[in-house]
């Protein structure tokens, strides 16, 4: 998503959930155990073609975050 959508808020949040543990600062990937053989790990992707396309072939689940202020823009059409 663009900047300012929330993506780090998510991630922290998101962390924070599944550990009771505070995140600073979202800084590449965020691996969190979840159970004993089970891993998720967060990345946040900067707002490029690119590396989202990069992302997306390595991902099981990709989130797109969208500013409901600005609503959709044209890189977002370009996304999904």
């Amino acid at each position: 998503g663009p900047p300012g959508a929330g993506k780090s808020t998510l991630v922290r949040s998101l962390v924070k959930k599944l550990t009771r543990h505070n995140v600073g600062d979202v800084r590449g990937p965020v691996t969190v155990v979840t159970g004993r053989e089970r891993r998720v790990t967060f990345v946040e992707v900067p707002n490029e073609l690119g590396a989202a396309i990069d992302a997306a072939k390595v991902a099981d689940l990709v989130l797109l975050l969208v500013d409901a202020s600005y609503g959709f823009e044209m890189e977002t059409f370009e996304f999904l």
